[in-house]
């Protein structure tokens, strides 16, 4: 659940910030109003995804209202998310027990569907959509990244995500990866501990086997990347320097820092935290909605429905006709916008691992994908023996409807 404690000034805004969250999130958050000088409990019983956002014009609060944050926080002592937003930008302390956190500015580039704060949200909530102990992990090569990494890791702490903070060396020289060395498996468990991997692509970093262990675990788990780029202004190169990253048509371009003690500046600390912020909120709006409008439509067609692997997002669709005849179908339903290559090579291993199924779907989101280049995906991943069929999740009413006499081999 999320709550928006406001003064009473702050009224207004936040009415405007619940409608947007509403719409952003496809009514698949609660959203609720607590005016700081007339209290009540929190409406609903703790739970690990609770977020307080603390709407306030001054620093100053009534003591029902700090009564209120401190007995969100005492009850959630683990847990509890808890975001600052100042509507005067000259007064951005946050008050009383909110004190500990940066505050969002309330201005233009923060309202709307698509602003600034409903990023904020939508990016700690999918922190903490698939565990509570969720994780920012910034992967960096130390040669030529540690101020880089620290001073975002600082920065990010102090916007109240959790972060952990690779240092990707080689052991006594190791120039590949040892199965099983306690570096290894110290990097394992991070990532599985994370829902994205802030990589900070440097110069020296493709030289590092541990950050290619990293990009090859996270795209094998569909754990997002955002790469941090940096290059020399008069480098005319674009884009991250992991070949498999560049199907992500996604990361932050920024030129190699001069200064060494603080070599990232105030923007460019909030740009990297927006975007990471922004890709996190769209995740997280896909994660809620294209499952349930595949299930929607499946169910609707006569057909059970069974989460198979909640966080690889992979699902069944059955429908029994008569006792000999039934039909399995088997969907993942992708995070990322149209078809990202190692998603859809991470499904056909997944296809590999379960019993067969009568018809295999890699459902998509974004802009509609030309036959021609869907045609040059599947020719390139083909999974064999496997008939798999790639659709934006608009398409699947026809499929369905027409007992799959579309379906087609990859």
């Amino acid at each position: 659940m999320i709550v928006i404690l406001y003064q009473s000034r702050c009224y207004d805004a936040a009415l405007q910030a619940e409608a947007n969250l509403i719409e952003a999130f496809n009514d698949h958050v609660h959203v609720a109003l607590v005016d700081t000088d007339n209290t009540d409990p929190w409406p609903a019983q703790p739970a690990w995804n609770d977020l307080l956002i603390v709407m306030f014009n001054t620093d100053q609060i009534s003591d029902a209202g700090n009564a209120f944050i401190e007995e969100y926080l005492k009850n959630r002592p683990d847990t509890a998310m808890l975001l600052p937003v100042c509507i005067d930008s000259t007064s951005r302390k946050p008050p009383g027990s909110a004190v500990a956190i940066k505050a969002l500015v309330y201005d233009d580039a923060a309202k709307g569907r698509d602003g600034r704060l409903v990023s904020r949200v939508g990016g700690m909530l999918h922190l903490r959509l698939e565990g509570r102990e969720s994780k920012i992990f910034i992967s960096y090569r130390a040669t030529d990244g540690t101020k880089i990494a620290t001073q975002l890791y600082n920065h990010l702490a102090s916007l109240g995500y959790t972060v952990w903070l690779d240092e990707a060396k080689e052991i006594d020289g190791e120039t590949k990866i040892l199965p099983g060395s306690p570096v290894q498996t110290q990097i394992n468990e991070a990532l599985l501990a994370a829902n994205l991997v802030l990589l900070i692509d440097t110069p020296a970093a493709p030289q590092s086997p541990w950050i290619k262990h990293e990009v090859d675990t996270a795209n094998a788990t569909l754990l997002p990347i955002l790469p941090i780029c940096f290059r020399n202004a008069d480098d005319t190169k674009q884009g991250p320097r992991f070949r498999s990253l560049l199907a992500l048509q996604r990361w932050v371009s920024l030129v190699n820092p001069n200064t060494v003690d603080d070599p990232l500046s105030a923007d460019q600390l909030d740009k990297i935290a927006y975007e990471a912020e922004k890709y996190l909120c769209e995740i997280f709006s896909r994660k809620c909605r294209v499952p349930f409008l595949v299930k929607k439509e499946f169910m609707s067609q006569g057909f059970d429905w069974d989460v198979l692997d909640k966080h690889l997002l992979m699902f069944k669709a059955s429908k029994t006709h008569n006792p000999r005849l039934r039909t399995q179908v088997l969907s993942h339903c992708s995070v990322f916008d149209q078809v990202y290559n190692p998603a859809f090579q991470r499904f056909g291993n997944y296809l590999q691992e379960v019993p067969r199924c009568n018809h295999s779907l890699f459902i998509y989101d974004g802009e509609l994908i030309a036959e021609s280049e869907l045609a040059e995906i599947a020719e390139i991943d083909r999974l064999d023996n496997d008939t798999v069929i790639i659709l934006h999740h608009q398409e699947l009413a026809a499929l369905i409807g027409s007992n799959f006499t579309k379906l087609v081999a990859a």
